[in-house]
């Protein structure tokens, strides 16, 4: 019974962590749809960019939660080294956009960066368990 019970908090942790992936690229496809209509091509791929480089790190911080060892220790260390991993994989992607993608537009790029940072908020703010 108890490894049953840990089995089904396993799974239930790991589905929030994908939920809140799912949001956070459904985001970047709604917000990137909407600029890109209203503000043109070059607003509409600063966009994607920006939110793909919230997602990818957040993928990377997840996968390594996801597949941690489940006692404490081994998730402290998963959610150390991935966060570390995120914040060094945010500055690359950054630095990488800003060197090789032109025309650029800087505003829509860190709009949609923070926009879909936020989509984590849904996941916590969520009530249903």
């Amino acid at each position: 019974m108890n490894q049953k019970t840990d089995e089904n908090e396993e799974k239930h942790s790991n589905f929030g962590i994908i939920r809140v992936l799912i949001y956070q690229l459904f985001a970047t496809v709604f917000l990137a749809s909407i600029i890109w209509f209203f503000a043109g091509k070059v607003a509409g791929y600063s966009s994607v960019l920006g939110g793909l480089i919230c997602l990818v790190p957040n993928i990377f911080l997840g996968t390594r939660l996801m597949l941690s060892n489940r006692n404490v220790r081994g998730i402290l260390r998963a959610a150390y080294l991935g966060e570390l991993g995120k914040v060094i994989l945010t500055a690359l992607l950054f630095g990488l956009v800003f060197y090789k993608v032109k025309p650029l537009n800087a505003m829509y790029l860190f709009l949609s960066f923070m926009i879909v940072q936020f989509a984590v908020s849904i996941e916590l703010l969520n009530k249903e368990k």
